[in-house]
Order: C-alpha cells, then sequence, then structure tokens
C-alpha cells in the first residue's frame, strides 16, 4: 500500500493512503517500534523507553509514497518505517495472523462426521498437516486416521506439531479400565461429557487419543461442541450465562499423591467478551464456597447448562478404531464416552495434550512454506 500523504499533528502523524483509508500514527509508537533499534539476530527491542519523553516531539520528517523518515532529538541517525511496515503494523487494526482462523460451530445434525485427514499424508505433506491443523481450529476436532499398529504411534504424530504437556498424569497416559483407578476415565463406566483438568492453574488446551485397542463391547466416545452450547445457553438464559461468566468455581483433584486446586469460572470469555472456552467436570468440581445468596442462582444456572450439555441435539458419538485418533480442542469440545464390557475385550487408548499456542505456531510456520 502506497502513501499519498502525511499531515503531523500534536501526538502523532495522519497518513493517508492509496486507497483513501488513513491511520494515526502516535509519534511515541513510532519512536519505539524503529527498526533500527532491533538486535540484528534476535530481533528483539534495545530501545528503552524511559530513555525518552512520553509527549516526544520529531525534529523534523519527510516522506514519499515507499515510507516515512523522522529525525528524532538526541538520535543521531534518522528513522525510516516502510510504507508496507506501516500499513502492516496500523495502530487498532489487528496484525494479520495465519494461526487466527474463525471458528464454526456445529450440533449433531450439522456435523454429519468428523473431518478426517490421513497421518501418513500429514506426516509426508506440510500441506496437508496444514489443512487439518486449520481444520481443527475451525471445528474444534478432526479425527487422524492409518496409523500404524504401534503404541507410540500417536505420540509420534504429535511430534510433528510441537511440546506436549505434562500434567500429574505424566505426558502421555493410558485411558484403560484399571483395578484401581484415580479417575473416572480409568473405568468401564459411562463417563459423561466434561473438559478435561480444570483443576489445573492452566488448563490443557488440545488433547490427542490415539487408539491403539479397541474390541471391547460399548465404550463410544461422545463429543458435543460447548461453542454451539454456550451462544444457546446465553440467549436462553441470560441471567444464568452472566452469572457462570463470573463466578469463580472451585475445582479440586486428589488421590495419593496429588492435591491440586484452581478457582475459575464455567464459561470463558476473551478480551473482547466472545466465547474463549468451557471449563465444565462435574465430577472434580469441589464444594462450591459461595455465599447462600449467590448458591441458589449458581445451581439454577448450573443445572440447566448441564441439561443442555446433555440435550441429544449437540451430542455426536464415534466408536474409535484401532489406527485412528481423534484431536479436540479440550475448552471447547466437550468429551465422554458410554460405558463399556472390560470382560468383552480390550479398550487401550493412549492420549497426550498439546497447547494452543504449540498449534498455532506450526500452523504459521507451515503456512510460510505456502
Amino acid at each position: 500500500m502506497r502513501i499519498t500523504d502525511v499531515e503531523r499533528t500534536q501526538r502523532g502523524f495522519i497518513v493517508l493512503w492509496e486507497d483513501q483509508s488513513s491511520n494515526e500514527l502516535p509519534f511515541i509508537w513510532l519512536r519505539d517500534n524503529d527498526a533500527e533499534e532491533l538486535h540484528p539476530q534476535t530481533h528483539e527491542r534495545t530501545f528503552d523507553l524511559t530513555s525518552v519523553d512520553l509527549n516526544i516531539q520529531p525534529e523534523s520528517f519527510h516522506f514519499n509514497e515507499k515510507g516515512l523518515t523522522v529525525e528524532w532529538p538526541a538520535k543521531p541517525d534518522p528513522s525510516n518505517y516502510s510504507a508496507q511496515w506501516l500499513f502492516e503494523h496500523r495502530p487498532g487494526i489487528p496484525r494479520h495472523d495465519a494461526a487466527r482462523i474463525n471458528k464454526k460451530s456445529w450440533v449433531a445434525a450439522s456435523l454429519t462426521d468428523l473431518p478426517r485427514f490421513n497421518s501418513q499424508d500429514c506426516a509426508a505433506s506440510p500441506v496437508a498437516l496444514l489443512q487439518a491443523l486449520r481444520s481443527l481450529k475451525t471445528t474444534g476436532i478432526v479425527l487422524i486416521e492409518g496409523l500404524e499398529d504401534d503404541p507410540n504411534a500417536g505420540e509420534k504424530f504429535g511430534d510433528l506439531i510441537g511440546f506436549k504437556r505434562q500434567t500429574n498424569f505424566g505426558v502421555m497416559f493410558a485411558v484403560k479400565s484399571k483395578p484401581v483407578p484415580n479417575n473416572l476415565a480409568y473405568t468401564s463406566l459411562q463417563l459423561p461429557l466434561h473438559t478435561d483438568l480444570p483443576n489445573q492453574e492452566l488448563v490443557p488446551g488440545n488433547q490427542f487419543l490415539h487408539c491403539y485397542r479397541n474390541t471391547a463391547t460399548g465404550g463410544g466416545s461422545i463429543f458435543a461442541d460447548a461453542m454451539a452450547i454456550v451462544d444457546d445457553f446465553r440467549a436462553d438464559f441470560p441471567d444464568h450465562y452472566q452469572l457462570l461468566c463470573e463466578a469463580q468455581v472451585p475445582w479440586h483433584f486428589i488421590d495419593d499423591e496429588n492435591d491440586i486446586r484452581a478457582y475459575r469460572p464455567v464459561i470463558g470469555l476473551d478480551r473482547d467478551g466472545h466465547f474463549r472456552g468451557l471449563t465444565f467436570n462435574a465430577h472434580i468440581a469441589d464444594v462450591p464456597d459461595f455465599s447462600p445468596d449467590l448458591m441458589y442462582d449458581f445451581y439454577a444456572a448450573l443445572r440447566e447448562l448441564m441439561v443442555r450439555i446433555r440435550s441429544a441435539e449437540y451430542n455426536i458419538e464415534y466408536v474409535l478404531q484401532a489406527g485412528e485418533m481423534v484431536i479436540f480442542d479440550n475448552q471447547r469440545i466437550l468429551h465422554g464416552r458410554a460405558s463399556f464390557d472390560a470382560e468383552s475385550g480390550e479398550r487401550h487408548l493412549r492420549g497426550y495434550y498439546i497447547e494452543h499456542n504449540e498449534i498455532d505456531n506450526r500452523i504459521r510456520m507451515l503456512a510460510r512454506q505456502q
């Protein structure tokens, strides 16, 4: 984008672009973001903001269609800002981000099949892996198929993306019936819809569940999109919605070796007030410690949300087969399972977590190759 005019004001420059749009560029912002005061190798800022006055004024300036040059007090060399850089970094306009992908909510009727991607294709082709990760960001859930008959195949797939998260369950965890379980996931019981580890200081971003063996009767995986659920819940019960956005709920996991606690609302919002994620796990919700007046309203709101979560309108069920792996956003997609007969066969899943920022980082790096 070319510059057509620059006007100096009391606090900054007004830049007019060839498309007739304009932007204000504060002087202090320009001084703080001089490209010549970045380390040449690390690209980290070396400029010290406290070294100049907040109300700094340029001594002179000039421009052409390709950029803006400014002479600053106590700086021997002029600062040069290209038109392209100024346009890409206009204050008030979010910078382009290949990982900023619009989410599309879904209900049972609109998601007739999970988005599917082949593991070998993803390993061999950056384009295929990028498509899979973009789909994960959009829908919140994808299915990877064609994994090798190897208990570590799912783990190896994660190595294509980034670092795995370690929790009190380890980096890798096996989901199968155990004689002495410390979590309902390690039984053959029905597992109602939930999100994992709300008791952690940082709730895991994405969960990867590799089906290594599944010959047991029952045990279908169940999923629901909290984004769609919360959107409908807000429309029907605005007061309940507001309460669950604000009330700090205690979450608690305890076993012989751990006592991990955190407070957070059931419904999480981003800085713009939009849905960011759901924290919902009735089995490890701690004893609520609200005042009695709030307690009644809280239970009314939570119960109504639970009824909505369990509605068949939102739930889909899929029986994972050996060699398949489901990946889903743990802060958006509720997951659970039907009960299964542990005596009828083997049901062995292997899981781990990879944070959102690792997914986003891989998307950005893959997008550079396109």
